[in-house]
């Protein structure tokens, strides 16, 4: 069993390994296809065809595409990601460090959201057809309906202008007050959180829905198990398996996504740091940053893939 799990492992990474290869390689291109040239807006418009030159032979853009992103795949196996132009520092400084304002963001309202939505999803097919169902229902189609741009100026009109109790904007590290780094954390959390704790209510409830129809949960109750003990050794573990799936998009998703909300409540994330790197023709912090998301969401699926083979034996028999 042991060493079908392994294999199974192994044959994931292996498939994670090509699908970074090859979003590193269309992202590359891609940014090729950009217009406008990064020396030259770093440089600004009073440079000289001699300075442009220069700086363009010191960060290598002069070399054939092929070799520069041949030259960059063997530093990021160095662990080195080049040198942004506008920024002036070694990329994988900067971005390691927007990455940890990021998934200050990401992981509290991924937890956040599994918890809500387990619990919320549990009651909702435990009482089916009732107005709690109903109420539960209503409000996680509302959540996957509702435009996060939206949710979030509405939580800033609310929370932020009328009633003055929590910062609309910027972000404080840990190390400056936890108290002072969770009311900045609030509002950012809880519109990322939204959508995914919407979709996780929904999944929830329908694989409990389905469990409960089973034969083994209806021996389970007439053995005299307690409800507690039926709930969760029975039916959820045996509903998990497409609620894990939507768990592992929803939390590679999730990182993507920041790319919005650190836009509107202004918070200095990789999300945030990629976009003025477009406008500054930062092609390589994107580059970097792509790759950084790509890896994050390989490992999630890969996450997914292992929990799949721990829940259910067939899939690693498979």
């Amino acid at each position: 069993m042991k060493n079908k799990l392994l294999k199974m492992i192994i044959k994931r990474i292996v498939q994670s390994i090509i699908v970074v290869f090859v979003v590193t390689l269309m992202v590359f291109l891609l940014m090729q296809l950009v217009p406008g040239d990064p020396i030259a807006n770093f440089l600004g418009a009073n440079a000289t065809q001699e300075q442009i030159e220069h700086y363009t032979k010191i960060f290598g853009y002069d070399q054939p595409v092929l070799i520069q992103y041949a030259k960059w795949i063997q530093g990021l196996f160095h662990g080195e990601m080049g040198r942004s132009v506008a920024l002036q520092k070694e990329i994988s400084e900067v971005i390691f460090q927007r990455l940890g304002v990021t998934m200050s963001i990401v992981f509290p309202a991924f937890i956040l959201a599994v918890v809500l939505a387990i619990i919320l999803g549990i009651v909702a097919a435990l009482n089916r057809g009732t107005i709690i169902d109903s109420a539960i229902s209503f409000f996680a189609n509302i959540g996957m309906s509702m435009p996060m741009f939206w949710f979030g100026m509405i939580l800033i009109l609310t929370f932020g202008l009328k009633l003055g109790i929590l910062p609309t904007s910027g972000y404080v590290a840990p190390k400056d007050g936890i108290g002072n780094w969770l009311l900045h954390l609030i509002l950012p959390m809880t519109v990322l959180a939204m959508g995914p704790l919407a979709q996780f209510t929904r999944q929830t409830r329908s694989s409990m829905l389905e469990v409960i129809r089973q034969d083994y949960v209806t021996t389970a109750r007439a053995k005299g198990l307690k409800q507690k003990t039926i709930i969760f050794r029975h039916q959820l573990r045996n509903a998990l398996i497409p609620i894990i799936t939507i768990m592992g998009v929803q939390l590679g998703g999730m990182i993507g996504g920041t790319v919005l909300v650190e836009s509107i409540f202004v918070v200095p994330g990789l999300g945030s740091l990629m976009i003025s790197s477009i406008q500054g023709k930062d092609f390589m912090v994107v580059e970097n940053g792509v790759f950084i998301i790509a890896v994050a969401v390989a490992v999630c699926n890969l996450i997914v893939d292992i929990l799949y083979g721990i829940i259910d034996p067939r899939i690693r028999n498979d």
